[in-house]
């Protein structure tokens, strides 16, 4: 076996000698067996006929001689792929036609599917975000916008956000965060710096917001329970991008204080690399705030308001909960929950609790705000860029079904001389797949 396989190294590395080597053995071979039919009382040159008869071509003995060296493989794939350089090189024309119109329709593709995966595919940045469970299907928002006639819940009140954590053990941890953010900027501004105020997007969060979506900071802690009490301090979580892009990753941030709108703010951490929140958004949030911290910051009398639904949530589920009993109980838990509201306390609105329902959606990807927007519009992209590739595709089917025309005296010529069909259709495919190469590096 190991002398078999230095054999087959050799015959891979020094392809010279070993072809020579097998030209003195078939020439052995053709003399002995010109000597046996010469001794039988032919002459010399009948028993040259005889044996090339017996032998047949000589090039396909030398072809199963290769073939039984187990590398032919190799060996046909680089002369067939120096074959097919050669041939482009010689018609540069019909190179660089193959080469722009593929390139066209990849490239849009792969710019299409990259955008596609960064806003409708890609998870959250978290950890197990298969775990993750969205309480409601839409992305109604925002405070004020009033219930939906069909009963299908997915903003909530603080007080019943409170509710479902306690009375629901299904889930491990349950956050909530604020449904509208983006549409309520704060004023920022460094303590004890000559910086100028900047108006930036915060997020308010619950607690345990981080501990739900399992992160670690980068720097300094995350918000905690104890964070998010009526009369605690006030503190805040700045995000990754914020704390490089505004002050250079510098370490003394953590522990300073910030005046948002014009109250102080200790920073007590800074969100791990990547993390970009709980959604996709054109102005992602800088800073994160405890929900008690809202009064304070935003004078917003709706925070403690048992009838403003202004707060999504999501939760980690507990190994082995089953969604369908966990939908139905948060849904019944919902119901008394807003049995004591003054807009379900009219026959309409009792007509309207009886239809009031939560739907659990996996919630790995966040809130999916943005893919609802535009979900539609990638695919109708992502359909038009398939479109292009096909067109490119079968324009190039045309230019090689033209110039295997061309060809068709030279392929005959070589099954004359007596090339297999097998080898020269295996040719033409490396040839192929050759010219796909630079466009695989686009």
């Amino acid at each position: 076996m190991l002398s078999d396989l230095i054999f087959r190294f050799r015959s891979l590395f020094r392809r010279s000698a070993v072809e020579n080597e097998l030209d003195d053995e078939l020439q052995f071979h053709l003399e002995q067996q010109v000597e046996k039919h010469v001794r039988s009382g032919l002459t010399r040159e009948e028993a040259m006929r005889q044996t090339r008869l017996e032998f047949g071509g000589l090039g396909h003995v030398k072809e199963d001689c290769r073939e039984s060296r187990g590398i032919t493989f190799f060996e046909t794939t680089a002369r067939d792929i120096r074959y097919a350089l050669r041939q482009l090189l010689r018609t540069p024309a019909f190179t660089v036609t193959v080469l722009l119109t593929l390139a066209l329709g990849i490239g849009a593709n792969a710019a299409i599917f990259t955008l596609v995966n960064a806003v409708l595919l890609r998870k959250l940045p978290v950890t197990d975000p298969t775990s993750l469970v969205r309480l409601g299907d839409n992305n109604d928002c925002c405070v004020g916008s009033g219930n939906r006639q069909d009963g299908d819940f997915a903003m909530f009140s603080t007080d019943t956000y409170e509710q479902l954590k306690k009375n629901v053990p299904e889930f491990e941890e349950l956050s909530a965060m604020q449904a509208g953010f983006w549409g309520r900027p704060v004023i920022a501004r460094r303590d004890g710096t000559e910086a100028r105020a900047r108006s930036v997007a915060a997020e308010f969060v619950s607690g345990n917001y981080f501990r739900t979506f399992g992160l670690q900071p980068r720097a300094g802690r995350l918000l905690m329970d104890a964070d998010d009490a009526q009369g605690a301090p006030v503190t805040a979580v700045m995000s990754y991008e914020a704390w490089q892009h505004n002050y250079a990753g510098d370490a003394s941030v953590v522990g300073s204080t910030f005046w948002v709108n014009t109250k102080p703010v200790t920073i007590v951490g800074i969100a791990p690399e990547g993390f970009y929140g709980d959604r996709l958004s054109v102005t992602p949030a800088e800073f994160y705030l405890p929900i008690e911290s809202m009064p304070v910051l935003a004078n917003s009398p709706y925070v403690h308001d048992p009838e403003q639904d202004w707060l999504y949530i999501v939760g980690r589920i507990k190994p082995g909960v089953a969604i369908a009993p966990l939908q139905e109980k948060v849904t019944v838990l919902l119901r008394q929950a807003l049995a004591t509201d003054e807009t379900f306390s009219t026959e309409q609105g009792k007509t309207l609790l009886a239809k009031v329902h939560v739907v659990l959606t996996p919630g790995g990807a966040g809130i999916q705000a943005m893919q609802e927007w535009y979900g539609s519009k990638l695919h109708l992209l992502m359909g038009i860029a398939g479109l292009v590739l096909l067109i490119a595709c079968a324009n190039v089917a045309n230019l090689l079904l033209v110039r295997g025309m061309g060809r068709r005296a030279e392929i005959s010529m070589r099954a004359a001389l007596g090339a297999m069909r097998g080898r020269i259709i295996r040719q033409l495919l490396k040839a192929s797949a050759w010219r796909s190469v630079p466009r695989a590096k686009v």
